[in-house]
């Protein structure tokens, strides 16, 4: 009955059964002794870097978002703002391509520990001391690395310098509350020593 109902042959179904026996013994694709099984939740953040990228990326970008909103309410021009994949540097390598002048700010961010640097390029100072005073916005260039700012200028970073701090306490509002103080200012990247040179930085720019 059950040959007739698919049609096989009693030789073909001893052939069947027989192959359906084979290899049990020996599974394809067996584990090797020497390799090693890692668990990994598809769900959880990476936390290899010792923080969540993730938040920071969120974070970077609402900042570029608010400091472009604040730009264009006190320097009355629209500048675009982008910020660049965030990099974990010593702080020697961290400051090795930076020259003089540069508007190097020395900041405490509460609660958090340690200090950080806002660096802020001559060229954006002198674009928005133009834009500031009615010009077009023009920068500078071929400036001696022994220039200082003058009170002027530095009144200007003083005016960055606060919409920084308002974009950056909006940016990180969503994570937690945070307060910022300028501790100091330098031209020199080489006066501006806030870890040792071999300590690792979280480094964020922006363009």
């Amino acid at each position: 009955m059950v040959e007739e109902s698919l049609g096989l042959t009693e030789e073909e179904l001893d052939a069947i059964a027989e192959s359906s026996s084979d290899s049990v013994d020996a599974p394809i694709n067996a584990r090797s002794q020497d390799t090693q099984v890692v668990a990994h939740d598809l769900a959880s953040e990476d936390s290899s870097l010792g923080f969540n990228q993730g938040a920071i990326d969120l974070v970077n970008e609402r900042f570029a978002r608010q400091l472009r909103m604040g730009l264009i309410d006190v320097l009355r021009t629209t500048p675009k703002i982008s910020p660049e994949k965030i990099e974990i540097k010593t702080f020697k390598k961290s400051i090795e391509n930076m020259a003089a002048p540069l508007s190097i700010n020395t900041v405490k961010m509460d609660p958090l520990r340690g200090m950080s640097l806002i660096v802020i390029e001559p060229k954006i100072i002198f674009s928005a001391l133009d834009s500031f005073f009615g010009g077009f916005g023009k920068g500078l260039d071929n400036i001696t690395p022994t220039r200082i700012f003058t009170p002027t200028e530095a009144s200007i970073i003083d005016l960055v310098m606060n919409i920084v701090f308002a974009a950056l306490k909006d940016a990180w509002s969503p994570i937690m509350q945070v307060n910022f103080q300028r501790v100091s200012s330098e031209v020199n990247p080489q006066f501006a020593q806030i870890a040792d040179d071999d300590e690792l930085m979280l480094v964020s720019k922006f363009n």
